[in-house]
């Protein structure tokens, strides 16, 4: 069976892979896309809430913005929760197939557990996502990617049905019952290691089952790609994964994989190929340009999927919902907020997340609405904290497991916030001063709110550096139940929740 797979796999997956690359032909994909979506939603609940019938049809995407407003969690919970008790025709025709549950870490805005119902067309644009990211990494690695295990890292798949008969569970539960058919001999960890709910039990068991297996690829959130190597060698008293396993490519995403890659080259070669991929509940947004190695340093910008389904809308920031952009007028450098309308009914959603455009197609993940520093007005995105973090860790020869950047408000009395960096390292610095002093010459240097509200200390003083013993930021996870593969470390927060958290785990 692996035979075939290697000889008929990437025969398949490229026919799989639809690529519309100039402006011109993004633009036409999704015209198409939101027609097929505007006349699918127009008689159910959700097209008469937002009146869909009543668009004109001669320009539909710019009737769509004037007339169509954002929406949040909040402003569709209502039509999510009769999903989830079995009614139907309500966001998309018919019943949902599951209920991804999710704690909404894309977003400040509407926290605690959420269910993003997952509609027929919306897992056949999550599959459409994944073939995209295979193929892609197929055309660098060759056949031998397909002739081994596909391993992955991702939270229980165990589906329960809800008092109405709906199953609900994590995303990559969902998603593995609709692996392509041709790929599910090499599914690893198996169907049933990936029923198991306990994280740290699923790790051991993961170890125990493949580490003497041919494990050819590995996707999911890079840290807990590390977390899985370690096992792995300590059950094959090795030293690198790479010695165990013949792997040929990675597929990461979820957080900045910037300052994880010295954490990886403990155990993989320079020359890995890898992948990022930008997936989400509501939906599969983006996959890498081309494959990368590790000796490059950073990833390419990330291709917007824009004939897969979904139609997708980039609204830069500070400007009215009606002056969003489609995927084919993205600019370098300019942020944007993510919306969404897609075949589970979701109008203009907004995601939460930020991104950065690098041109027509091109995205690169900038951070999250509710990971950002402002809280002294200094607007520092996630990327380049990540940026920071990396600079400093290569100038002082330092490796970083997980990190978290909270703010300090000042007490009564005083004028000056702090920013505190909460950091787990492998390799931790030989100066942590001088560490620190780079983090904050390297945030001065590239971005120009924080270096007016650091000057003279006036508004913000000189951040401070928190080192913790490795398995603090576990810990917390696991204290407030989000420990697995599924869920990321907040890196930065507007609020000291998570920083509360990190101190009340850090002994």
């Amino acid at each position: 069976m692996k035979s075939l797979v290697s000889a008929f796999g990437p025969i398949y997956l490229a026919l799989r892979d639809r690529r519309p690359s100039s402006p011109s032909a993004i633009r036409r994909a999704q015209e198409r896309i939101l027609r097929q979506l505007v006349r699918q939603l127009s008689p159910l609940e959700i097209g008469k809430r937002f009146g869909l019938a009543a668009l004109a049809n001669a320009d539909l995407v710019a009737e769509f913005r004037r007339s169509v407003p954002l929406t949040r969690y909040c402003d569709v919970g209502d039509l999510i929760e009769r999903v989830r008790r079995g009614e139907r025709d309500l966001l998309f025709p018919g019943r949902p197939v599951a209920m991804a549950q999710t704690s909404g870490t894309t977003s400040n805005q509407d926290g605690g557990e959420r269910y993003i119902p997952q509609s027929e067309g919306l897992l056949r644009n999550q599959t459409l996502g994944g073939v995209a990211s295979l193929s892609r990494l197929l055309e660098r690695t060759g056949p031998s990617l397909l002739g081994g295990g596909l391993l992955m890292l991702g939270g229980s798949s165990a589906l329960e049905s809800n008092a109405w008969g709906v199953p609900e569970g994590d995303l990559s539960g969902i998603v593995v019952s609709h692996i392509p058919r041709l790929l599910q001999g090499s599914y690893e960890p198996g169907p049933k290691i990936a029923l198991e709910a306990d994280w740290k039990r699923k790790i051991d068991l993961i170890a125990k089952r493949c580490a003497g297996r041919d494990i050819r690829l590995v996707s999911g959130i890079a840290s807990w790609m590390h977390v899985l190597f370690e096992a792995v060698c300590r059950e094959r008293g090795e030293e690198r994964v790479d010695k165990i396993w013949n792997l040929r490519g990675l597929i990461h995403g979820g957080a900045t994989i910037g300052p994880t890659i010295p954490m990886l080259t403990r155990h993989l070669s320079p020359s890995q190929w890898m992948m990022e991929v930008y997936p989400a509940s509501e939906g599969f947004l983006a996959v890498g340009s081309r494959p990368w190695r590790l000796e490059e340093g950073a990833p390419p910008p990330l291709e917007a999927l824009s004939d897969h389904g979904i139609f997708l809308e980039f609204l830069p920031e500070g400007e009215s919902a009606e002056r969003a952009v489609g995927p084919e007028a993205l600019e370098a450098g300019q942020l944007y907020t993510v919306l969404l309308t897609t075949p589970s009914g979701l109008l203009r959603y907004e995601l939460g997340d930020l991104v950065q455009g690098e041109g027509p197609g091109m995205l690169r993940i900038a951070g999250r609405v509710g990971a950002r520093l402002s809280a002294f007005g200094e607007h520092v995105e996630g990327m380049q904290i990540a940026a920071a973090l990396e600079s400093a860790c290569h100038r002082h020869a330092a490796t970083v497991a997980e990190y978290h950047v909270a703010p300090v408000f000042p007490r009564p009395g005083e004028c000056a916030g702090q920013h505190e960096w909460w950091v787990e390292f492998l390799v931790p610095p030989s100066d942590p001063e001088a560490f620190l002093a780079s983090l904050d010459g390297f945030l001065q240097e590239n971005v120009l709110d924080y270096a007016a509200h650091r000057r003279d200390d006036l508004q913000l003083a000189r951040p401070r550096l928190c080192q913790v013993p490795i398995g603090t930021f576990h810990r917390a996870l696991e204290r407030s139940g989000k420990l697995g593969g599924q869920h990321k470390i907040p890196q930065a927060a507007s609020d000291r929740s998570f920083a509360d958290l990190l101190s009340e785990s850090s002994t």
